[in-house]
């Protein structure tokens, strides 16, 4: 069995802790953006009707990740209205992103090569997906007051659908 190129195995160790970030912020603030849980922690888990809520409440406290000063900086003007084209990327990435990265990182560890085809699908909407983010929080109405920070910000999610696709596009995958 022959080894494969250190580049290779470079991005498999990088994509470990980018699962790990998107399974954490996958459940905690990108579930709570995509059903519209209350953005502050203050009062959050008196404000919420249901169990799910609650949770996630309690879990976004535990973590220390309170979005209202966030979403109040003008940073993230897309975030910040919370119209259904980012509460629809936000829940795409909660239900589908954050379960793939585990199994992504799992079929690359194990060398599984049946998950080159739903990791191009999946690397290909995560860029389209950001790709059209930045686009409307820079130059939407009202434009970011700092596109540096935006990408800084979310650089986990900028980074990781090429980081995805530059893995699992060329052949073979693991030679």
């Amino acid at each position: 069995m022959s080894r494969q190129p250190t580049w290779k195995t470079a991005i498999d160790i990088l994509l470990v802790p980018i699962a790990v970030f998107r399974v954490v912020v996958g459940y905690t603030v990108d579930l709570a953006v995509a059903l519209g849980y209350p953005p502050t922690l203050r009062g959050c888990a008196a404000a919420c009707s249901s169990g799910l809520c609650a949770f996630n409440c309690e879990l976004r406290q535990l973590l220390r990740l309170d979005l209202a000063d966030y979403l109040a900086s003008g940073i993230d003007p897309v975030s910040s209205e919370l119209g259904l084209h980012i509460r629809f990327m936000m829940g795409f990435y909660a239900v589908c992103v954050a379960p793939f990265m585990v199994m992504l990182v799992y079929a690359l560890w194990r060398k599984k090569e049946a998950i080159r085809g739903p990791a191009i699908m999946v690397g290909s909407s995560m860029a389209l997906l950001m790709g059209l983010f930045i686009v409307r929080a820079v130059f939407g109405h009202p434009p970011s007051t700092n596109p540096g920070l935006l990408l800084l910000d979310n650089i986990v999610d900028v980074v990781a659908p090429f980081l995805i696709l530059i893995r699992v596009i060329p052949r073979p995958l693991f030679a």
